[in-house]
């Protein structure tokens, strides 16, 4: 089986990223593909001084850092389950979600994310991380919706098809 371009899954530790990740690790594994679990974090280091983070010595970056590593690692080992795939690179990134996740997004065959299911009405007033890696990806971008099982779709459903997958292939 030949492998294709892969899967980059922005994970941010929600319920709808662990959705879209093992939908991606399913995917993968019937395609042969490999898989980017990116997850991006911000400091909020205050510029101001010491003394906030003498107060709350959590909030220093290596701290959050630290946390955010350990939360990717925690959704990657649950989603795998003990599964293997052909290859799973996990990246912690500082940055913009929508920024990192579209960079990522130019050497990937599919942007995978979750949707948490807030409805348009909150997207549109609170704007939307999706939405705007939808906009600004450089490859298909798929959106995995809450109440989707991973057993909903793949090899052996009536729903998957024999034929080579036009991006994936």
């Amino acid at each position: 089986m030949r492998t294709a371009l892969g899967f980059v899954v922005g994970v941010d530790g929600s319920e709808a990223s662990q959705r879209a990740l093992q939908w991606a690790l399913c995917e993968a594994r019937a395609r042969g593909a490999s898989v980017a679990a990116i997850m991006v974090w911000r400091s909020h280091a205050v510029l101001s001084g010491p003394a906030p983070l003498m107060m709350n010595p959590g909030l220093a970056p290596h701290e959050v850092r630290d946390l955010r590593w350990q939360e990717l690692n925690r959704v990657v080992a649950e989603c795998l389950a003990g599964a293997s795939t052909p290859q799973l690179h996990e990246e912690l990134v500082e940055g913009r979600p929508e920024e990192v996740l579209a960079a990522k997004s130019a050497h990937a065959g599919m942007l995978v994310l979750g949707d948490r299911g807030r409805g348009r009405v909150a997207d549109a007033v609170l704007g939307s991380t999706a939405l705007r890696c939808i906009r600004h990806a450089r490859c298909p971008v798929v959106i995995i919706p809450s109440g989707f099982e991973a057993g909903d779709v793949g090899p052996g459903t009536a729903q998957s098809s024999q034929a080579a997958d036009p991006v994936l292939g």
